[in-house]
């Protein structure tokens, strides 16, 4: 979706929610703002991490409002924890894909004390987004646990959409080689199923189910993906065919050729 396209109630969202979090910032200016936002969001190379990902997560935060302590909080986290996009290298050679939730958190600081949040309050918001790239094994905050599972809520899909959103992530990727891309991609799916609970709020004890279910059926056909590759009768250049791959990112490392984090 390019910003054309974006639905107006997302400057909306945005101006309430500066405004209930105490900004005094002009109207005029906390448009302009927001407008400039969302076309980061915007940006044609974000095939997942692009508006209608924020949407997807600015929705399951509002479905989840009543358990944190300061929605209007969690909603500017929203807006910006994936403002900053990385694809690429760093020291090493390492590959850096996805939302760079660090970097995201600085623009939210600077940028909300621009537009005169209270200076505690844009400090939380880039805390909120740190801790989100973290993505701790055990939350207290109830905000971060709303924000956590809003933005997670992806891989409980049905498994259509499932698939649609590893193919978009995959595409994020650029031209890292398919096998380091497969080999990081099993790691975080064996990260995730490991975890005794992927989500954390009481309002997605429902999803726990399909989103285990899809990353079951993803990490099955990678791991076919991985071997067909290192199988020299079903390598491409030998005949043999093997679907594309695919890699997302949503809170977890790995270091293997690249850094993966995954939504």
């Amino acid at each position: 979706m390019n910003l054309a396209e974006a639905p107006d109630w997302l400057l909306a969202v945005w101006s309430r929610a500066l405004a209930e979090a105490g900004s005094a910032a002009p109207p005029n200016e906390v448009s302009r703002m927001g407008a400039k936002l969302l076309e980061r969001w915007a940006n044609p190379a974000r095939t997942f991490h692009g508006i209608n990902h924020l949407i997807t997560v600015l929705e399951k935060a509002d479905e989840l409002a009543q358990e944190a302590s300061c929605p209007s909080l969690v909603r500017l986290s929203a807006f910006y924890h994936g403002a900053v996009l990385s694809n690429a290298r760093g020291p090493g050679e390492q590959h850096a894909w996805g939302e760079d939730e660090a970097a995201s958190a600085v623009l939210a600081e600077g940028q909300l004390r621009h537009l005169e949040l209270p200076e505690a309050k844009a400090v939380r918001v880039a805390n909120l987004i740190v801790q989100l790239g973290a993505r701790p094994p055990q939350i207290k905050d109830p905000d971060l646990a709303v924000l956590c599972d809003a933005e997670r809520a992806v891989l409980a899909s049905d498994p259509k959409s499932y698939r649609r959103y590893a193919e978009a992530v995959r595409a994020e990727c650029g031209d890292e080689p398919l096998q380091t891309i497969l080999t990081a991609r099993i790691a975080v799916l064996r990260h995730w199923l490991a975890q005794d609970r992927l989500f954390l709020t009481s309002g997605t004890a429902a999803w726990e189910d399909a989103a285990r279910n899809n990353i079951e059926a993803e990490l099955a056909r990678t791991t076919r993906d991985l071997a067909a590759m290192e199988s020299p009768a079903l390598h491409p250049s030998a005949g043999g065919a093997l679907r594309p791959a695919v890699v997302g990112r949503v809170g977890g490392s790995f270091a293997a050729g690249g850094r993966l984090t995954v939504v």
